[in-house]
């Protein structure tokens, strides 16, 4: 599709548009289950020396209702030779005059030694809260191998595997009768990473954890980020991702699973 100088429609860009809308709508609202933080998804580019990248927005309203709205995430780090460490972080908050209507936090610090240029450790001990999730507390400690098995400019292949260490706190008032309000458990910690690139310039990005209890394999964690960026013109470029998570064993009160739906566009003028 042609017109002025400078404006040109890309068919990928239009596609995606068209389903993610249709997605959008057509999913429930609803649904709610314990969260995987996909961090993966924040550690996709090739990085040296000191590196940061972040987002932050908010906004406070004031006069019939008194609304806070703050959210941020983002890593900061430092990858030399063959040592990266970095923090990963993240949040949203919002709060009325009486309550707290949606409160998540998280912060992690990871470390990775390079083995060879295909394989590497990885370390790392998390935090996290999720009021919604009723998650009071959640605390992560683990360590694994990442091995990238394809990497050019247009394919992308990595996995990982190891064993992490899970304690939770949940709201004894929110819970069912029967649930337990602290849950301990050994899991493995299994993540898969493909990206590929079209000659358009799309570029689609899929990641997934599998986090199954060793001692009870019937208690699996599920994530999957099925992401996709595309240009819509020469300076607009639409990103968009569909995100599910699956727990086998939430509390009684919440649904097995949870699905999220991202869409964004990025300019680039000049």
């Amino acid at each position: 599709m042609g017109g002025a100088s400078g404006f040109r429609l890309f068919p990928a860009g239009i596609v995606l548009l068209t389903a993610f809308l249709t997605a959008l709508v057509a999913t429930p609202r609803d649904s709610q289950a314990q969260v995987i933080l996909n961090t993966e998804r924040f550690q996709m580019a090739e990085v040296e020396g000191f590196h940061l990248n972040g987002d932050l927005s908010g906004s406070v309203q004031r006069g019939n209702r008194k609304i806070l709205n703050v959210s941020s995430s983002g890593i900061v780090g430092y990858s030399h030779t063959r040592h990266w460490p970095r923090l990963i972080f993240g949040g949203r908050f919002l709060r009325d005059d009486t309550r707290s209507i949606l409160d998540q936090q998280y912060i992690q610090l990871r470390y990775s030694y390079l083995l060879t240029p295909r394989a590497q450790t990885f370390h790392f001990v998390q935090a996290q809260k999720n009021e919604t999730l009723l998650l009071r507390s959640r605390w992560l400690l683990g360590s694994g191998l990442r091995w990238t098995f394809a990497e050019t400019d247009q394919l992308l292949i990595a996995a990982g595997t190891g064993i992490m260490g899970e304690w939770e706190r949940l709201d004894p008032g929110r819970v069912g009768p029967d649930d337990s309000v602290e849950l301990d458990a050994l899991r493995m910690a299994n993540l898969g990473v493909l990206r590929w690139t079209f000659a358009s310039g799309a570029r689609l990005v899929n990641i997934s954890y599998v986090q199954p209890d060793l001692g009870s394999f019937s208690d699996l964690r599920l994530l999957n980020d099925l992401g996709l960026s595309a240009p819509v013109t020469d300076w607009a470029r639409l990103s968009g991702s569909l995100e599910w998570r699956r727990d086998t064993r939430p509390p009684s009160t919440l649904e097995r699973d949870d699905l999220t739906i991202r869409l964004g566009l990025s300019l680039d003028i000049g």
